[in-house]
């Protein structure tokens, strides 16, 4: 089973994610900050991690250069409220290939469950099972 990090300091975004992730058919831990990130991926190895830009204390670009630099075989999604993926300081990270993929606030669980399975599936040689959708009505808008 694909292990994915989410880490977010809203506890309902980290709670619809582990929901909806588990239902994909990935195993999920989430985290509120970037510190008990870090923890665990010097401890464990994940797949993936989906990482909100704006944390407290550390930034999410920040925390994710040091998920990389701890296993380098992490994927990093970012996802974030105040950024946009053309926003120059989210082009910069995906050009000098820091993170993985990028998703805006609000987000359909469906999209990121897509884009996690693309990212992981970029450096297997054989592609993964389909996951299975996520029951309709699993949309999430950030603070509703």
């Amino acid at each position: 089973m694909l292990e994915i990090l989410v880490v977010d300091d809203e506890a309902d975004i980290c709670w619809a994610l582990e929901i909806a992730l588990r239902d994909a058919g990935f195993r999920v831990t989430p985290v509120s900050g970037g510190i008990g990130a870090i923890r665990e991926v010097a401890e464990r190895h994940f797949d993936a991690a989906i990482v909100d830009v704006k944390l407290p204390g550390k930034s999410g670009l920040e925390v994710s250069q040091q998920l990389r630099r701890l296993d380098s075989r992490i994927k990093v999604v970012l996802i974030s409220g105040y950024h946009y993926a053309d926003d120059q300081p989210i082009q910069a990270v995906m050009r000098q290939g820091k993170c993985h993929g990028f998703i805006s606030k609000p987000f359909d669980l469906d999209q990121v469950s897509a884009l996690l399975r693309r990212v992981i599936e970029e450096d297997r040689a054989s592609p993964l099972p389909e996951l299975s959708p996520v029951s309709s009505g699993a949309n999430l808008r950030g603070g509703e």
